[in-house]
């Protein structure tokens, strides 16, 4: 026991200094029982127990941090005292890990092992600052407590002490972590059997068919971390067909979960930076950097389109990510959804739309009309086979939801090509002759401005005008993949304006059905009579 009275000034100085020195290292050397997430939806991804699971977020948002911090906490056994409750259900003992990552000399090195290393500062703040941690690994659980002596730098390999959760002094054995880079071959990948694998921006989709493989056995989970690339052009399709849509309401899978975390968020970097930045970037731009959102169908022809809830900004006319407009400053906002669950009403008429194809199957939708001209898509289709049994199965639809169907209308082009072998017969007769008399549609691109328009949530009503339900998949996936023709760089040349003849079907519909402007009065009652004044002689 020192005897404080007795220092001198400089000598009760320098014992304070030592003190907090100790407090310091001490703290540092098992820093993950210090974790406080970065942002509050750090934790709805910890406490989530999906088998896929994809974080995007903006630049520095904290999302590659957060899964490393759940993975060292799960390979270590030194589990955040704050969130014991969270993490002790998932831990399973010594674990084997793969972290794949963009590059070795770009990624991993400057990158990813400082976010590990106990002795490394990450953050905005000074050292040991609240803007910030020390390296996730904590000192005790690498091997003699030497960062040398666990990492392999050849192979590329992490071996980690794995501790009882309940009594750290005890020994359960040795975690392993493997590094791997997006620039290997998928076939490097065929190997190995893994607990937990990270994806740090996406890799390769064979590299992710390889990695699912790898977690079969140990009924393993797999991540992907990223920003979403802001060229629409960059082929990320599979991640949304894979592993997003499948995140998403309202046919969630229980195995896929999906987080978007916002740089604005972040406490361990400095806010006043990032809004400075905010204020000269694109709305598109902070879309990705900052709210980590997707460009890869910002070229989409329907843009607007959403099936996820959206802000608006009603005085701007533009989307917004707060309930305080960051343009306009404005709190005129709402949320809005173009695919809502609603009941279809039988009193309205209803316009049934048919886009037939030789070579796939004959698509169809019905588009019902309220007494404001709102349009709500009430039911899609698609049937291989001939004009009668797809007149079946629209009759099936149509007399099970009550429908009053008003008109129909037919692809004007492919409606007068020939049908089978007959060269007499083109497509409109046959079903003429099947029994669905169809009008042919306008196939003027002015019903895609027009789509345009009902997307947008009204200002009075704050809602959109265009309504889709949940039933009709076929037109809501191809509503958010129907996209302008591009070059192969964005980057280089404007897009051009024609649209690609993928994903192209319900979408055309829907252009036929707006250029036939539908109106409830006109399909209810007809026509108005024009009389002609009468004339004196």
């Amino acid at each position: 026991m020192i005897d404080v009275q007795k220092l001198s000034d400089e000598e009760l100085l320098a014992a304070v200094q030592k003190v907090l020195s100790k407090a310091q290292n001490d703290r540092k050397e098992s820093q993950i029982l210090y974790y406080q997430p970065a942002q509050p939806k750090c934790m709805d991804i910890h406490r989530s127990p999906a088998k896929y699971v994809g974080v995007s977020g903006g630049n520095r948002s904290s999302k590659t941090d957060t899964i490393l911090a759940q993975f060292v906490a799960l390979s270590t056994g030194i589990l955040p005292e704050n969130y014991r409750d969270v993490f002790l259900p998932m831990f399973r003992g010594p674990i084997r890990t793969r972290v794949v990552v963009e590059s070795f000399t770009t990624t991993l090195y400057p990158t990813i092992l400082p976010k590990l290393q106990w002795f490394k500062w990450n953050g905005a703040g000074e050292m040991g600052g609240e803007m910030g941690h020390w390296g996730w690994i904590p000192k005790v659980c690498l091997i003699d407590g030497s960062w040398e002596k666990s990492w392999n730098n050849q192979r590329k390999t992490l071996t980690l002490i794995c501790r009882d959760p309940t009594d750290v002094e005890k020994v359960l054995g040795e975690s392993t972590w493997q590094f791997m880079s997006k620039d290997q071959e998928p076939e490097d990948f065929a190997s190995g059997e893994f607990h937990q694998i990270l994806h740090d921006e996406p890799p390769k989709h064979a590299q992710w068919l390889e990695d699912e493989a790898r977690v079969i056995s140990t009924n393993g989970r797999l991540f992907l971390a990223f920003t979403w690339p802001d060229d629409p052009t960059v082929p990320v399709d599979w991640v949304h067909d894979d592993l997003y849509d499948k995140a998403q309401e309202p046919n969630k899978s229980p195995d896929h979960d999906w987080f978007e975390i916002w740089t604005t968020e972040n406490v361990n970097i400095d806010q006043d930076s990032v809004q400075k930045s905010m204020q000269h970037w694109s709305e598109e731009t902070k879309r990705v950097r900052i709210y980590g959102g997707s460009m890869r169908f910002s070229n989409r022809v329907h843009p607007l389109f959403t099936d996820v809830d959206t802000r608006w900004c009603f005085t701007c006319k533009a989307i917004t990510y707060d309930s305080t407009c960051d343009k306009c400053l404005g709190t005129h906002t709402g949320t809005f959804n173009h695919v809502e669950t609603f009941e279809h009403q039988p009193q309205w008429p209803c316009i049934w739309v048919l886009d037939p194809h030789p070579r796939k199957p004959h698509m169809f939708l019905w588009a019902q009309v309220d007494p404001h001209d709102d349009i709500w898509i009430v039911a899609d289709g698609q049937c291989q086979d001939e004009p009668g049994e797809v007149h079946r199965q629209v009759q099936e639809v149509e007399e099970s939801l009550g429908m009053f169907t008003s008109v129909r209308l037919i692809d004007p082009n492919m409606g007068q090509q020939v049908a089978g072998t007959r060269r007499e017969v083109n497509w409109k007769d046959t079903f003429d002759a099947a029994g669905l008399l169809c009008d042919s549609a306008d196939n003027s691109d002015v019903g895609r401005a027009s789509i345009n328009e009902y997307l947008k949530p009204d200002y009075y009503t704050e809602r959109p005008r265009l309504h889709i339900h949940p039933r009709c998949q076929d037109t809501i996936f191809q509503m958010k993949r129907y996209v302008w023709d591009d070059h192969k760089s964005a980057m280089e040349k404007d897009l051009k304006q024609k649209a690609k003849m993928k994903n192209d079907d319900y979408p055309t519909m829907l252009k036929y059905l707006m250029n036939y402007n539908p109106n409830f009065q006109w399909l209810m009652q007809g026509a108005p009579v024009i009389k002609k004044p009468y004339a004196r002689r």
